[in-house]
């Protein structure tokens, strides 16, 4: 079975940081709904839900294919790469040997004295909202700011640390992030800074570094934890919806409804969705019934529906229909395949988009939002596959491409990373570099990919890994 570790467990770079600001006061300022628990035997439950959303099929609504698309690979066949390539100049572009795409290394970790340049994360937007800025992280718990056209590295920006860390969608100077349980807007020009809100009573409350805020910024959907210094043991305790607003040059937060948490069996993330009528949450198992799975809630925290779907990798997406979606990695244990699915928020309708083999991992990024009906791919060789072959390469290995969200199965592949995080001198999770994975995160007009590699050299060294960029315009 192709198991994971959720990302929160590997995020070690932020743990210190965040623990060093541990300090928040006792009791909050809380306005505070809680739904009773419900319990259900179903595989598959929906609930009676509030929420309203468009009920329209993407399925049915056509898809366009990206002027960027044009002339890229679109079948299933096994592409390997012709073999290993001496790791290429920073801010030198080439083209993939293979893909017949622009590549470009952006970073230079060692030249700047940084353990590793690296996306943030798949599901975390790189670029501004006009995308003349672009942010990378380092395995020292540092932010450091480029410039979104040319990538010539401007600063480092002291102080902005945490696993939650956005751009602000109306401002593209501006950063908000939460190093712990209190969320700070940043200015990155102007270096000003100021707190928007402090989750007090809680030593930890973010999405737990895979969440977003909604689209227009105005909802942030939080856990909210508690921390036991003499075991260690992060308690989730409850859900938080913190409504945003914009007036006067300030953010202000103001707490809209939360929901109170039984003891969990486990816990991977939380998030709003990108229109903002739903949070959903993931469990991080296969069990049914509430606090189990993947469970969507509306806004005031009352259950729509909940699946067994396991600790997967995914996004969120508003697709070509109008619908909010959750794509992700589903496991069969019956063909011991990889299935990507679509669920739609509003009533968890499935549509099965592509069947991969489990031997390899993903990751997935739908932050094109000015492009819709498409997400980015980016794979890596998972602990049961240290080494491969071009006799033995599978369809999609190692490999970033584009997938439609209607069903078709209609892919577009762009290129090899290049990048192994497990091989036989780095067979497990303990003893390799997790920024070894590529992480790859698509730009909002969906014409730039951002990914990390190490370049199949030094891969137990993580000032190997740079960040690079293939860009299809």
């Amino acid at each position: 079975m192709n198991i994971r570790v959720p990302r929160t467990a590997l995020v070690v770079f932020s743990a210190f940081i965040i623990l060093a600001s541990l300090g928040g006061g006792c009791g909050g300022n809380e306005e505070q709904t809680t739904s009773e628990p419900e319990t259900s035997t179903e595989a598959s439950t929906t609930w009676t839900s509030s929420a309203t959303a468009t009920q329209t099929s993407a399925a049915s609504t056509p898809i366009s294919t990206p002027s960027q698309f044009g002339s890229l690979l679109s079948s299933h066949d096994s592409l390997p790469p012709p073999g290993k390539m001496t790791k290429p100049s920073a801010l030198t572009p080439f083209t993939d040997p293979v893909f017949n795409t622009q590549v470009e290394r952006i970073s230079d970790a060692k030249a700047l004295s940084k353990p590793g340049l690296f996306p943030d994360y798949s599901k975390r937007q790189a670029w501004s909202s006009d995308e003349s800025l672009l942010l990378l992280r380092s395995d020292d718990g540092s932010t450091l700011l480029f410039d979104g056209a040319t990538y010539k590295f401007i600063k480092v920006l002291e102080g902005v640390a945490g696993e939650d860390l956005f751009w602000y969608p109306t401002d593209p100077a501006l950063l908000l992030y939460n190093p712990g349980h209190e969320l700070w807007a940043y200015n990155v020009k102007t270096d000003e800074q100021y707190r928007i809100f402090d989750f007090t009573g809680y030593e930890f409350a973010n999405t737990r570094g895979e969440g977003n805020l909604s689209r227009d910024g105005a909802s942030y959907a939080v856990v909210a934890s508690t921390y036991n210094s003499s075991s260690g043991e992060v308690t989730p305790k409850k859900f938080i919806l913190l409504s945003l607003t914009q007036a006067g040059g300030k953010i202000t937060g103001k707490i809209e409804h939360s929901l109170d948490l039984p003891k969990l069996d486990s816990f991977d993330w939380v998030s709003v969705s990108p229109g903002g009528q739903y949070i959903v949450a993931d469990y991080a198992d296969e069990a049914s019934g509430r606090f189990h799975g993947v469970e969507v809630y509306d806004r005031s925290f009352k259950p729509v529906w909940q699946k067994p779907l396991g600790a997967g990798h995914s996004d969120m997406t508003i697709d070509a229909g109008g619908d909010e979606a959750l794509v992700m990695d589903v496991y069969n244990s019956d063909s011991d395949k990889t299935v990507f699915m679509k669920y739609r928020l509003s009533d968890g309708q499935a549509t099965e988009l592509l069947t991969v083999d489990a031997v390899f991992d993903q990751h997935i990024s739908c932050r094109n939002e000015n492009q819709v009906g498409w997400c980015i791919i980016s794979t890596f060789d998972f602990v049961g596959r240290l080494t491969d072959s071009a006799a033995t390469w599978l369809p999609f290995e190692d490999e970033i491409f584009a997938l439609k969200l209607d069903g078709s199965g209609e892919v577009r592949r762009i290129a090899h990373h290049y990048s192994r995080r497990y091989s036989p001198g780095t067979p497990d999770p303990d003893h390799s570099v997790y920024w070894a994975e590529p992480h790859a995160t698509v730009s909002r007009n969906g014409d730039r990919i951002l990914f990390g590699s190490n370049w199949l050299t030094n891969m137990d060294k993580v000032d190997s890994v740079d960040a690079y960029v293939v860009d299809l315009r």
